[in-house]
């Protein structure tokens, strides 16, 4: 690794410095109310978008507020238009955080907080590396337009809107994954299971706050039975946290980012396996047998698996039981051998036994392009000047669950801010990142933009 730190000794006070202003910005979405013009998405993350559209004011950048959805830079005259894109907003801060979420800290080599990685960090590498560029004296040959957003983690309703305004992009890409550079991704959809609870001593059950999250707590509200004992024992064994007040029974599990559920332990599902052993309900033997200890879906038979993209994935993310009705929206990744539509239909077919529906609420198809495109050989170019691979592997592009901006454009992909082997905190407490990788992916983000201006 070449000594970016030593390079970057001029900028990276200031650097820390604005990371933080955004990182302490708390831009969770409230809720989603388009009346209020002001903060569509709450003021947290309008306090984040003023903050970064006040930072590149500052620094002398033409930078447009687009009706507080979103907001962008731009630099450069040329006719072609390279967009780069990133986010402002987070999922939210469940689970156990040794500091406060939106407090950042510095340990050692590694800056904590709701963020860093996703994606506040990387979007605060990539200003950099344009404002580096231009301090240079670089003129680039196409327009650059540096693009924030405010619910790629809600919803992309911000980037839909500027999608309607301003159209597509000629090259672009979305630092907010992985190195080297990642050339497709799977389809993602939010499908919800309906049905009933006919066990009366089950009054409620509550878990997860996100579907793109796995569920770290649950909550079961029993009447008539005591399993404390119980409950303890099957905490222990499974080495969970738990806790019981009155006849209310809490689990907890280890949130991961949904792309990747089997990364987590989903504190619903294990709550579900413990109830279903001493309760007498259908949708509990349900789930337990179909949804329990199968991040891939293969019980429910949906596991349609492809050479490039792999697995599919499934995340049991947000359960509601009460008054003998069951909601459960899951998370649903598909490969490009996926036809969506078709295998819902099939799974619905296969729930009706059990007196269960499925609906798909959401989702957004796969995306693909060629690994031999432009796009791909710049930007996989300038990850190569930087960083060593440590295997053939790290040299090549590749396919992930996750979903990026990128997948909303023809011509764009996902690219860093990750290194290969780095630790994966996206989505979880304690979330981090290292800040020697986001100052080297400054240097790689800066020669991705002069090769997509040859």
């Amino acid at each position: 690794m070449k000594n970016t730190k030593e390079l970057f000794k001029d900028y990276y006070p200031e650097y820390l410095e604005d990371m933080k202003a955004l990182l302490r910005c708390p831009s969770v979405l409230d809720e989603y109310n388009p009346s209020n013009t002001e903060a569509p998405f709450g003021k947290g993350i309008k306090e984040a978008l003023d903050k970064m559209i006040e930072i590149a004011r500052r620094d002398g950048f033409n930078a447009t507020n687009v009706d507080n959805y979103c907001g962008f830079i731009d630099w450069g005259e040329g006719e072609e238009l390279v967009l780069i894109l990133c986010h402002l907003d987070v999922v939210p801060t469940t689970g156990n955080w040794t500091n406060p979420p939106f407090d950042p800290i510095i340990k050692g080599d590694y800056i904590y907080a709701r963020g860093t990685s996703d994606d506040k960090g990387p979007l605060m590498s990539t200003y950099y590396a344009i404002k580096m560029l231009r301090d240079e004296g670089f003129v680039p040959s196409k327009k650059i337009r540096f693009f924030f957003g405010c619910d790629e983690e809600t919803g992309s309703r911000g980037l839909e809107h500027y999608i309607e305004k301003y159209g597509e992009c000629d090259y672009g890409f979305s630092p907010d994954a992985y190195f080297p550079c990642i050339y497709a991704e799977k389809g993602i959809s939010t499908i919800e299971f309906k049905g009933h609870s006919d066990d009366k001593r089950l009054v409620s059950f509550k878990a997860g706050t996100a579907t793109n999250v796995v569920p770290d707590k649950a909550i079961a509200i029993l009447k008539d039975i005591d399993l404390l004992d119980e409950f303890a024992e099957y905490a222990r064994i499974n080495h969970l946290e738990f806790e019981k007040k009155g006849n209310e029974y809490t689990l907890y599990g280890k949130a991961a980012h949904g792309s990747t559920p089997e990364k987590g332990i989903n504190a619903a599902l294990h709550l579900i396996h413990f109830l279903n052993k001493h309760l007498n309900d259908s949708f509990l033997k349900f789930a337990d047998e179909y949804l329990f200890d199968d991040p891939y879906g293969s019980k429910l038979g949906i596991d349609i698996q492809d050479q490039e993209m792999g697995h599919s994935s499934s995340n049991a993310a947000v359960f509601d039981i009460g008054d003998g009705n069951v909601s459960v929206k899951d998370n649903f990744r598909y490969t490009k051998s996926c036809d969506l539509h078709k295998e819902m239909a099939k799974l619905g077919n296969f729930l009706k036994p059990f007196g269960l529906t499925v609906e798909i609420l959401h989702y957004s198809d796969y995306h693909y392009v060629p690994k031999d495109s432009k796009l791909v050989k710049s930007l996989l170019s300038a990850y190569l000047k930087w960083y060593e691979p440590k295997s053939p592997i790290e040299a090549e592009p590749i396919s992930i669950g996750g979903g990026t901006y990128a997948r909303d454009f023809k011509n764009a992909i996902a690219f860093g801010c990750m290194f290969p082997g780095e630790p994966d905190c996206m989505h979880m407490p304690d979330e981090r990142a290292n800040l020697d990788n986001l100052v080297l992916s400054i240097f790689i983000l800066k020669d991705a933009i002069k090769n997509l201006c040859d």
